[in-house]
């Protein structure tokens, strides 16, 4: 009676293994589409983003080169108000030190459009690297708080 059983149990734990298998390969086929749609949400996006202002701040001149000797202190002064004041560091947009915030205002705009444009309802979940931070998804609190 004991042999009737055993081919039983090697059939029962074969289509056990199988479907594991299975499984397994629909799960990382499933999640590999997932990545790669990520992958190309993101590149779409930051290819919207190429007409936002922040995307021009490195072909402004550093204030080192504009700024006189005596003037640079001034500055230094002022970036430390302004990181004391909001917590984030200024940028300079070649005439002056901006607070943070107000800089990126631009182009949290755009980045809507963009999301508006592309679909993108959940930034943190939809898309890769930078642009998934909270700090880019113009619903987060700090862009409605302001």
């Amino acid at each position: 009676m004991n042999q009737t059983r055993e081919p039983y149990g090697h059939l029962f734990l074969i289509l056990g293994i199988i479907f594991a298998l299975t499984l397994l390969l629909f799960s990382a086929f499933v999640g590999q589409k997932a990545w790669s749609h990520q992958a190309e949400l993101t590149r779409n996006f930051e290819a919207c983003m190429e007409r936002a202002p922040f995307k021009k701040v490195l072909d402004t001149p550093k204030p080192e080169i504009i700024l006189s000797v005596e003037a640079l202190q001034d500055h230094f002064d002022e970036f430390d108000r302004l990181f004391k004041e909001t917590g984030l560091p200024p940028i300079w947009n070649g005439e002056k030190l901006v607070p943070w915030k107000d800089f990126h205002r631009g182009s949290i705009k755009i980045a809507k459009q963009c999301h508006v444009e592309l679909g993108i309802t959940q930034p943190q979940k939809q898309l890769k690297g930078t642009y998934a931070k909270h700090v880019w998804d113009p619903n987060s609190k700090i862009w409605i708080d302001s």
